[in-house]
């Protein structure tokens, strides 16, 4: 078992402490020749940690009856959907952002979300994760799958991910940026986001 794959049951873990529905909603994982024979058309490399996290499992279905978010209000997009998703506005991408080569992955409601970012050869393991967000552009927040998921891990334990009434994962986005920060200060996304001062 990979260390990403140890953070990703933490998290499933930490939603049934939690009693949200992902473990019902989330597909099975699939096999290794399986997502490489799919994402064979995307146009540049995706690292090892990609093909391991749907290796460990293949999203939530948008067609799920409970669609509960994995982290941060952002679904756990299954493989096709992503890749579905991945041949409609790359081109868009490519023309409007300076950073293209990415494929998201976790998605909010908005079609905003977080992507995994191509490696430059294919036996690489890990590539940095981006934020595209609307009126920010896309971002670089984590270094690698595992430690956004490490850092997700933490943000469970110190409570910021709670409960709602609608039965979904609730965020304390203010302590989630602060928390971010302090584990990885290096990152500049984080450090302007971990300014500002908490919203009234």
């Amino acid at each position: 078992m990979g260390e990403l794959t140890q953070y990703l049951n933490q998290i499933l873990a930490w939603h049934s402490r939690l009693g949200t529905a992902l473990r019902e909603c989330l597909s099975p994982g699939l096999s290794v020749t399986e997502i490489r024979d799919q994402i064979a058309t995307v146009p540049f490399k995706l690292p090892a940690e990609f093909v391991e996290l749907y290796a460990w499992r293949n999203g939530t279905p948008i067609h799920s009856s409970k669609v509960v978010s994995f982290i941060e209000y952002h679904r756990f997009l299954p493989l096709d959907e992503a890749l579905g998703r991945f041949q409609m506005t790359y081109p868009i991408i490519r023309e409007y952002y300076g950073n293209a080569d990415w494929m998201m992955t976790f998605e909010d409601g908005s079609g905003d979300g977080y992507g995994v970012s191509a490696v430059a050869e294919e036996a690489r393991e890990a590539a940095p994760i981006v934020l595209l967000f609307e009126g920010e552009g896309v971002n670089t927040v984590f270094h690698s799958l595992t430690q956004m998921m490490k850092t997700m891990v933490a943000c469970f334990e110190a409570g910021i991910f709670s409960i709602g009434e609608d039965g979904d994962l609730h965020t304390d986005f203010y302590e989630l940026g602060q928390t971010v920060h302090k584990l990885v200060p290096d990152i500049q996304y984080w450090t302007l986001y971990a300014s500002y001062p908490r919203p009234k």
